[in-house]
């Protein structure tokens, strides 16, 4: 017999996450296949949710915090051409009628006319009669309502389970969120200091070759299908970076469009800050204008950054039409059809009459001058009014003295102490900024050390309710530096005030330790199998028999150390005062197992350095990535005659909730197991 349930009941136990009521973001997602992110996903995902749900507090209605990792572009009259437009279809225009799904062919014919005049061609084209001479039709473009959904769609066309798409690092997390969401894997090619931050075609061709090898190790004995690349995002310009690939990068792009080419691996060209590139001679390129690349090349355009019409909702795709006819397809399974009047809005915007270019020119030029001034003015206040380029000078000064006068605006223009821009990395489009913060990793506020991503956000919070995307959430490359993705198109006052809450903050902070928490290397194994040897017979002297203390011995135990490094050296944090290791970690996340996600296995500080705080921060570290890795409590053993770790455990929150037999040489001894809840 059916058991009967309320049918609320039924579907909190289905989705049990709708028990949590949100502010801010809602629930990220997850695989459509039930499995888990991948761990360079999850990463991504924990650090996004975190900026934009965890870190805030339940007094966010009545004290609103600065979010400095919005994705607004600048406040600007929309684009008048897509105004123009969608008036003379409310006033003329007949409503009753469902649109097509793919689109008004009016409005198609005007889109193609526009990526033709860009350049865009086609020389592989197929042989039907509407074809014109440039390879293309209206049968290569739809619209829909986001470049986001339609990046979604396409990611489940051109991919099967298994399947990898290839993005930058640093990138646009949340599509890295929706490629696994659609059904695809991720992977990361991280863009470096040595090539400008830009696309290395050499390292892009061997980061495919290496992925393609790697799948086909792993399925080579199933039957079927092989997973591969089939796809390179190729955001340009990039966000975050805002670094352009124009025609001064022809060659550059033509590289990067054959390695692709040859690999059989789609370019998804998103190009939705192309025209709010800095130089007007030199805004993106897209590479389907490159002869031979057209059919290969998947192009993204949109109305919401460039043109100051997010609250539309609107973009369009071309592609070879195989591709369109699905992206059509599912527009039709999915939503039915998109809105006429976003179709309208893209036709005003995106067409090759000379009126919307010359509407083109008056209106970028004005605002390419905001965006220039406003990544001055942030600038300015980042790393001193001397460094920004002497047109704004007059202007930054005056603004920022009307905002804060005459004493806080010297100390703001004077520059944040230890934070500046990453070497090599100035925007040449976009409103977003990267801000190196790594110069305050391991100082202090109120004792507890800035170590990680969520420690500089839960610091910048707390001290001024400042908020922005932390190196995680964009996947920066540099796994041991501390950034942060931060917009300059907000309000001029907002902002001023955000960076001087943040120099206020920063002069808070207490001086750094004299050593650092990282990852064990091969290295340290002798000094850790010495600190285990000395750390046993110093805490279980009169515990454990002295004959089996007396067997242990430093080279045996650095021979075990570093047999299975391979094994853990990804689940070992040590503390390091230059090349001396002063104590470590070693921790495992364990899901599923009974109520424990996760065990901190050991932890040893050198006897000369016990009762420094070494021992708190490494437990410390070892918590936050645990929490990172998504486990939720932890279990740690002690013997029950150990009084001093009991009391160290005790202190840090911990609760006895299990007993058990432990057998150490000849003889049993009994263990305390402590819990913990790791937030």
């Amino acid at each position: 017999m059916l058991i009967k349930s309320h049918a609320i009941d039924r579907l909190l136990r289905q989705r049990p996450y709708l028990r949590e009521r949100r502010f801010g973001l809602p629930f990220i997602g997850s695989r459509i296949d039930g499995e888990r992110f991948n761990p360079t996903v999850q990463a991504i995902a924990n650090a996004i949710d975190f900026y934009g749900y965890e870190v805030r507090d339940e007094n966010i209605v009545e004290v609103p915090d600065t979010d400095l990792g919005s994705g607004n572009p600048v406040e600007f009259k929309p684009f008048p051409p897509s105004i123009k437009a969608m008036k003379q279809s409310l006033e003329n225009d007949l409503f009753y009628r469902y649109p097509y799904t793919e689109g008004s062919d009016v409005i198609r014919k005007q889109l193609l006319e526009y990526v033709e005049r860009e350049g865009f061609v086609n020389t592989e084209p197929y042989s039907f009669k509407d074809i014109d001479e440039n390879g293309l039709s209206v049968h290569n473009i739809t619209f829909s309502v986001s470049t986001s959904v339609l990046f979604n769609q396409i990611i489940n066309i051109i991919s099967q389970p298994g399947d990898v798409v290839l993005v930058t690092g640093p990138n646009y997390g949340l599509f890295t969120i929706r490629t696994e969401r659609a059904g695809a894997e991720v992977e990361v090619l991280n863009l470096e200091k040595e090539d400008n931050f830009l696309v290395n075609p050499k390292k892009l061709a061997d980061r495919i070759d290496q992925i393609n090898e790697s799948l086909q190790l792993v399925y080579n004995r199933r039957k079927g299908y092989v997973p591969r690349v089939v796809a390179f995002l190729n955001a340009n310009p990039n966000n975050p970076t805002g670094k352009v690939m124009g025609k001064n990068q022809y060659s550059l792009l033509c590289e990067i469009a054959t390695v692709c080419k040859e690999r059989g691996v789609f370019v998804i060209d998103d190009l939705v800050y192309r025209d709010i590139s800095y130089d007007k001679d030199n805004i993106a390129m897209p590479i389907a204008t490159i002869p031979g690349m057209f059919r290969n090349t998947i192009s993204l355009f949109g109305l919401s950054k460039s043109y100051s019409m997010a609250s539309l909702r609107s973009g369009f795709v071309v592609a070879d039409e195989i591709i369109i006819r699905e992206v059509i397809n599912k527009i039709f399974q999915e939503m039915d059809s998109a809105p006429d009047i976003i179709g309208k809005a893209l036709a005003g915007a995106f067409n090759a009459t000379d009126e919307r270019y010359k509407a083109y020119d008056t209106y970028f030029s004005k605002l390419r001058k905001v965006y220039l001034y406003k990544f001055n003015l942030l600038k300015a206040i980042v790393s001193g009014i001397d460094t920004v380029d002497r047109r704004f000078k007059a202007k930054i000064k005056k603004t920022v003295t009307d905002v804060l006068g005459k004493e806080d605006a010297k100390k703001v223009l004077a520059g944040i102490p230890m934070v500046d821009f990453p070497e090599n990395l100035e925007p040449e489009s976009g409103f977003f900024a990267i801000l190196d913060f790594t110069k305050i990793k391991g100082m202090k506020y109120k004792g507890h050390a800035i170590r990680t991503d969520e420690d500089l956000l839960k610091f910048f919070y707390a001290t001024s309710r400042t908020r922005f995307l932390v190196g995680q959430s964009i996947s920066w490359p540099y796994e041991g530096e501390l950034v942060g993705r931060v917009t300059f198109a907000i309000e001029d006052a907002k902002l001023i005030n955000a960076i001087l809450n943040i120099h206020n903050a920063i002069l808070l902070l207490e001086p750094k330790d004299d050593y650092i928490i990282r990852k064990n290397l091969y290295q340290d194994q002798e000094q850790m199998a010495r600190i285990k040897v000395d750390g046993w017979k110093n805490a279980y002297d009169s515990i454990i028999s002295a004959s089996y203390l007396n067997s242990l011995n430093y080279e045996s135990q650095t021979k075990r150390y570093q047999a299975s490094f391979d094994e853990y050296k990804d689940l070992v944090f040590v503390a390091v005062r230059g090349d001396e290791v002063l104590g470590y970690s070693c921790f495992n996340p364990i899901p599923n197992i009974g109520q424990f996600d996760s065990e901190l296995v050991s932890l040893y500080i050198k006897p000369s350095e016990i009762g420094k705080g070494i021992g708190t921060a490494l437990f410390l570290e070892t918590c936050k990535h645990l929490s990172a890795l998504d486990c939720k409590n932890m279990i740690v053993w002690c013997l029950s005659d150990n009084e001093n770790a009991i009391h160290f455990y005790e202190k840090l929150g911990g609760k006895i909730v299990k007993t058990k037999e432990a057998k150490i040489g000849d003889s049993e001894y009994k263990e305390y197991g402590f819990y913990f809840q790791l937030n």
